[in-house]
């Protein structure tokens, strides 16, 4: 493939991706004539590849997929680490839906757009740029802007199912715990325990965390937030 030529292998073999965006997301539509028109208003060949692609990657990984273990005296399928599995996919691919590239720290610094005053000689400067590179490219804000492209209603009942004592219940604040659970699995290899069925209480730091949040319920906000955000960028 040349530098100058799109990556539309998705749509380009649209008639089996569009089959398996179906099984990720049919669920929310009437019927399959109304996922295709929901398809079809998709206005540019980019966007739709980029909707394939994540809706099918959902699927294999998450939907229909499971972390399988093959040892002795084990469960095959163990329900924490599956859920772990999971929950990483879903904000993995949260994070791919951005329409820009990522560049590090490094990056951002000596770009001419960022206008760095050089030498950085004061803390204080420092900061302020690091600050601005976390609001232009930090994960957590991608995942801040996914969940409250969310209708209110849909807003308030994901608040309700996890409650931080001592923090207020916002959709920032929820969005910032959940993001941390991720980061935590993936700089400290701590597993995702509280997505199981019921309700779950634990503590982060002096902080008492009541959770009756499911990874199922994690699933559906995910996919009603995938259909959001194309639908509101392309109609």
């Amino acid at each position: 493939m040349s530098s100058t030529t799109k990556d539309l292998r998705y749509l380009d073999a649209k008639n089996k991706f569009i089959g398996y965006a179906f099984l990720a997301l049919g669920d929310h539509f009437s019927s399959r004539d109304d996922f295709l028109n929901y398809f079809d208003a998709i206005k540019t060949d980019d966007r739709k590849n980029l909707f394939l692609r994540t809706a099918s990657l959902y699927l294999f990984l998450v939907k229909r997929g499971d972390w399988a273990v093959d040892i002795p005296d084990s469960d095959r399928v163990i329900d924490y680490l599956t859920n772990t599995y999971k929950y990483l996919a879903i904000f993995s691919l949260i994070e791919s839906l951005s329409e820009k590239k990522f560049i590090d720290f490094y990056e951002f610094l000596m770009r001419r757009k960022s206008q760095v005053q050089f030498p950085i000689a004061e803390k204080h400067y420092l900061e302020k740029l690091y600050r601005k590179y976390k609001d232009e490219f930090g994960a957590i804000k991608r995942c801040i802007s996914f969940f409250k492209a969310l209708s209110p209603e849909r807003q308030r009942d994901l608040i309700s199912r996890l409650e931080v004592r001592g923090t207020k219940a916002t959709i920032e604040s929820l969005a910032k715990y959940l993001y941390e659970l991720r980061s935590k699995f993936v700089h400290d290899t701590e597993l995702v325990l509280h997505m199981s069925e019921g309700t779950s209480v634990s503590l982060r730091g002096n902080e008492l965390v009541v959770c009756r949040l499911s990874i199922n319920d994690i699933m559906i906000f995910f996919e009603e937030g995938l259909i959001k955000c194309f639908q509101e960028t392309e109609r």
